[in-house]
């Protein structure tokens, strides 16, 4: 990548978040400060943040980490990285579907190390909260600090507890972060999520997006966590029709509009009311199938108004022919990451490159058909939502 280019990146995100001389030039020491000045990097990051809000302290955090080599590739460069885009005009969407084989390299454990993301020079007695294969959990802060030399994160507080939030090594799109609470508790659906969701939205004043993963596409399951980013998802294009409203009360709007895999849009400003429509859906989910019903969830905050996204999900329908791992958020809602190529001698693997090349519109709808939980089990659920005001 040039200078030229990420000056005119930065440029950019200057003019749209009318930032300040004297908090450009922050945030251009920011990112050339090298990992060792974590102290120093992670002062002026919350200068930054004072002074011009979360989004574009994130931001400045982001270009550190690339330029600074923790992110494996600069997501501003894209040689290795090659994208297609499919306009449905059933939906409305423009699905997006990317070749990335950088996110392979994070399972180089080698490059890892050369890299500085990840170190084996360390006192493993001290990590904390080990799997039954005395593997530490990768998302508590204590295990960051001591084998992540490279990895910077920033303190945050979300609806009133404390979680941190560091850069995405192995990127899927630019700004991609992860959100991840300071206690070890399993990644599960409660009504506090919801609530995390919308203050996120808040506090980055809807500049970032902010997904969840049930347990369909969560890559760690151990440990809580979101994940973020400034890339608009193909799914709020979504064409709305007024027969695809199911329940409607003063500004709050329950949607679900025509897609393939099935989701319900939640649209309003009133929070306290949004987040409690949510967690009835979701109870509701959960209970037809307490074993098995997950889902996915898209935050997006327009103009004041929250747009919540939520995918139906089976875990027992994670992924389809093509690909290799799970289908999570990003795939729900319109952006198909493929990274895996078959490594030589491997027998009956997937080639996510040959399934990338050959893909088309037809392939992507098969794709997000194939992981629909029960249709009965779906009926019951728009039922349900239709006669909420009983």
């Amino acid at each position: 990548m040039t200078k030229e280019t990420e000056s005119k990146y930065i440029n950019r995100i200057n003019r749209e978040l009318n930032i300040s001389d004297s908090d450009r030039k922050i945030f251009n020491e920011i990112i050339r400060l090298p990992i060792y000045e974590k102290e120093n990097i992670l002062n002026k990051i919350s200068t930054l943040k004072n002074n011009t809000g979360l989004s574009y302290s994130l931001l400045a955090l982001y270009r550190q980490q690339v330029n600074s080599g923790f992110v494996l590739e600069d997501p501003l460069e894209t040689k290795r990285t090659s994208s297609k885009d499919f306009f449905d005009k059933e939906t409305g969407i423009t699905f997006n579907l990317q070749w990335n084989p950088g996110r392979e390299l994070r399972r180089n454990h080698n490059l890892l190390i050369e890299r500085g993301i990840i170190t084996d020079d360390i006192d493993k007695s001290k990590l904390i909260n080990k799997d039954k294969d005395g593997k530490a959990c990768y998302l508590c802060k204590v295990n960051i600090d001591l084998q992540n030399p490279g990895e910077i994160t920033l303190e945050i507080q979300l609806a009133g507890e404390r979680y941190y939030i560091g850069v995405n090594f192995a990127y899927i799109t630019n700004n991609h972060l992860t959100i991840m609470p300071e206690e070890h508790r399993h990644q599960n659906y409660n009504k506090n999520v919801i609530k995390k969701i919308t203050d996120f939205l808040d506090k980055t004043v809807g500049y970032f997006r902010i997904i969840f993963n049930g347990l369909a596409g969560a890559s760690i399951l151990t440990h809580e966590h979101f994940q973020a980013t400034t890339e608009k998802f193909p799914i709020e294009d979504i064409k709305i029709k007024n027969i695809d409203i199911l329940f409607e009360e003063g500004e709050l709007k329950i949607l679900k509009p025509k897609y393939y895999i099935h989701v319900v849009l939640l649209e309003g400003r009133n929070k306290e009311k949004l987040i409690k429509f949510i967690d009835k859906i979701l109870s509701k989910w959960h209970e037809l199938d307490e074993e098995n019903h997950t889902e996915n969830i898209i935050g997006v905050k327009n103009n004041n108004i929250y747009r919540i996204f939520i995918f139906f999900r089976d875990k027992r329908k994670l992924s389809g022919a093509g690909r290799k791992g799970a289908l999570a958020a990003f795939e729900s809602g319109g952006i198909m990451v493929f990274s895996y190529k078959s490594l030589k001698g491997e027998v009956n693997q997937i080639n996510e490159e040959e399934t990338y090349q050959k893909a088309s519109l037809g392939w992507i709808k098969e794709m997000l058909e194939s992981v629909v939980p029960d249709e009965e089990m779906i009926s019951k659920m728009v039922q349900n939502i239709t006669f909420f005001k009983n």
